[in-house]
């Protein structure tokens, strides 16, 4: 939808095709489909065996981390990857 109305790809463009990928064991054309997509799984991953962890110990320490601000400069730093991923998508397409 994003690039119907604009033109662009997204930032996520690619990123179903580069989870087929990733979960195959090519890792490098999962790469090259979207290059957030290895630490996105990695993040998700991680984030599914902390709720594990939280629903067995019944605690609530991965929804308080969600819901922690984490400040200016990681917020900047995070745009940023999105920015250079949106980037190189953009350019595989010209």
């Amino acid at each position: 939808m994003f690039k119907l109305i604009t033109g662009f790809p997204c930032p996520g463009c690619g990123m179903g095709r580069a989870s087929l990928e990733l979960i195959k064991g090519n890792y490098i054309s999962s790469w090259h489909y979207n290059i957030l997509c290895i630490p996105f799984t990695i993040a998700v991953l991680i984030s599914l065996i902390w709720l594990i962890v939280d629903l067995i110990k019944r605690k609530e320490t991965f929804f308080t981390f969600i819901k922690k601000d984490f400040g200016l400069k990681y917020k900047i730093v995070l745009f940023g990857l999105i920015l250079i991923d949106w980037t190189v998508n953009i350019m595989r397409q010209i």
